[in-house]
């Protein structure tokens, strides 16, 4: 929990020596669990990583880039600082949803289940026995957020200090599902990388070559259902891609691909097209702007705890090892926010 506290804070062990006043060495010999650490000791770690001494003694699992547990939508190589930090920052909000709901007798409509492509073939048809089993109508997803949450999934959205990582998914044994989107990243694509961690969690319980391509490849049927979707791609341009997009709330990019996978377009028609996208500047910057989906799963939770148990926000932020401000600030926002 030192490591993860140090960690989640942006701190290297000899910046954290330097703020506590000793040895790198010590910090790391505390980390590696090869020196016990004094009260005051912990008090003194503890208050350089402005938590409650309390966090530093929880006993839950941390979970890592890499394990079989653990997905994340990595466009492209990050610092380890970096990728440190965010794993961190997962780790303890996964830490603090299962604090926060531990006392609660929640109940969910549908469950996340587990099915292999060797079984149903492909992951489309995967994508849509996942639909089948959540009752969803046809056509497009008009808020896949809720529909996650109403089958156990916790979604948090997080601004990153990169945009390299859409969103990472975790299910360690035991816990609810969950998924921290990147809210530096627009909407449309956001959802995209909701349903291709949806994917993950769905069709691998370890990891596996091709798994990338599968997790799109279900993606895009549960967001765009072949079906559905392909009568609407005939004629497929940059104006009817726009039309579509605040209709199947996916990106114009998508739609395009979606018409060349299901063979509406040919290869040499979606370079073509892609290439005028980027011509436009619309490549990372796209027209018509659909909003961001809110969670309300822990909201409700928190509303609950508030108005049901008589917790007070101190209260709350003593049970997830934080101080009251922050808490507020990552949890209870008030005040003008943008729109």
């Amino acid at each position: 929990m030192v490591t993860l506290a140090r960690e989640s804070r942006g701190m290297t062990m000899g910046e954290l020596a330097a703020k506590v006043g000793v040895t790198s060495s010590l910090i790391s010999k505390i980390e590696q669990g090869a020196r016990e650490m004094s009260e005051e000791r912990a008090k003194s770690i503890a208050s350089s990583l402005d938590y409650p001494a309390d966090v530093l003694t929880w006993r839950e699992p941390v979970y890592g880039f890499g394990s079989s547990s653990f997905y994340h939508r990595k466009q492209q190589s990050l610092p380890q600082k970096t990728l440190k930090q965010i794993q961190a920052f997962v780790n303890f909000h996964r830490i603090r949803a299962k604090r926060l709901s531990a006392a609660l007798d929640l109940d969910f409509a549908f469950t996340i289940p587990s099915l292999a492509v060797d079984d149903y073939g492909s992951p489309e048809e995967i994508a849509r026995a996942v639909r089948a089993a959540w009752r969803m109508p046809l056509g497009p997803v008009q808020n896949l957020t809720e529909w996650i949450e109403a089958a156990g999934g916790v979604v948090v959205p997080r601004e990153f200090n990169s945009a390299k990582i859409n969103a990472i998914s975790v299910w360690p044994p035991g816990e609810s599902p969950f998924f921290v989107l990147n809210t530096l990243l627009p909407a449309c694509n956001l959802r995209f990388s909701l349903a291709h961690e949806l994917g993950h969690l769905v069709m691998h319980e370890v990891p596996e070559p091709g798994q990338e391509e599968e997790a799109d490849r279900f993606a895009a049927e549960f967001l765009m259902p072949a079906r559905e979707i392909k009568p609407h791609l005939r004629g497929m341009n940059l104006t009817l891609a726009a039309r579509l997009k605040p209709v199947w709330r996916t990106s114009m990019g998508a739609i395009i691909r979606r018409a060349r996978d299901l063979d509406v377009i040919t290869d040499r028609q979606h370079t073509s097209l892609r290439v005028q996208l980027s011509q436009k500047g619309w490549s990372k910057d796209e027209p018509v702007q659909i909003p961001h989906e809110r969670p309300s799963l822990i909201p409700e939770i928190i509303r609950v705890h508030h108005s049901e148990h008589g917790y007070s926000s101190s209260d709350l932020a003593d049970m997830v090892g934080l101080y009251t401000s922050e808490w507020l600030d990552l949890y209870e926002p008030r005040g003008l926010r943008a729109v």
